[in-house]
């Protein structure tokens, strides 16, 4: 417990156990400390200059080599008292300054990070990062003008990875020859969709708002396959206003 208020005052743990081996032993040298403390010798030196410039320690010079002796722990209220000195000018600096760290960190906060995409491989990072995130997705989709090695791959694999992961999904899907089976798969696949009329709301590209991030993935056939991750709160909290008005205007 000793030990414990000497490091709170501003001792290190090996200078408050060579300073309490000093007044519960007396004067020692350094090879002796060593023994006393488990502190290794070359780092027992060290240490009490340490504290003889704290002024808790005064070394003696003798035949055979330097022989430590403790002074008044009077000292160590001095030691506290100029630290709180210190703490107490570090607070008001940091008053100074704290507006503007607090302004530097909101537009870092609200600065969007944008990771790009591309090919099928990077197409299935995109759906990988819903999964690590694990958080409920909004999905806007178009399932009929999938890219068919992406459209397989998100049926069987990606799919089964996100029940597994009991993560569900609201999606608004645009009508196509697929969306009956699409459909006809919600309660197994932890989803609950509304559709709308593909020629007046043709999506060409998939978007997914989850946690605080959004992504946009072009996996249209024939067309390059893209797509990026924005992460920010206030982009995917917007887009999920926007879901949310719309889901709440369908049947």
């Amino acid at each position: 417990m000793t030990k414990d208020i000497l490091t709170s005052v501003g001792l290190t743990p090996e200078q408050a156990d060579i300073y309490l081996s000093l007044l519960t032993h007396g004067a020692q040298s350094a090879s002796g400390l060593s023994k006393t403390t488990k502190v290794q010798r070359t780092y027992v030196y060290k240490i009490c200059q340490e504290l003889i410039t704290q002024g808790l320690v005064n070394q003696s010079a003798k035949s055979r080599g330097a022989t430590y002796m403790p002074l008044s722990p009077d000292h160590l209220l001095a030691i506290a008292e100029e630290n709180k000195t210190k703490a107490a000018t570090a607070v008001r600096a940091l008053e100074g300054v704290l507006p503007e760290l607090k302004s530097k960190y909101s537009v870092v906060e609200e600065k969007p990070v944008i990771t790009y995409f591309e090919g099928i491989e990077g197409i299935k990072k995109i759906y990988g990062d819903t999964i690590k995130e694990s958080k409920p997705i909004l999905a806007l989709v178009e399932t009929s003008k999938v890219d068919q090695r992406i459209y397989e791959w998100v049926t069987t694999v990606y799919v089964k990875k996100r029940i597994e992961h009991k993560i569900p999904v609201r999606a608004i899907v645009a009508k196509g020859p697929k969306t009956r089976i699409y459909i006809g798969k919600n309660e197994k696949e932890l989803r609950d969709t509304k559709t709308v009329p593909s020629e007046k709301f043709p999506f060409e590209h998939e978007i997914n708002i989850y946690g605080d991030k959004l992504a946009l993935i072009n996996h249209k056939a024939g067309a390059k396959l893209i797509g990026i991750i924005v992460h920010n709160k206030i982009i995917a909290s917007t887009f999920r206003s926007w879901f949310e008005l719309s889901w709440g205007l369908l049947s």
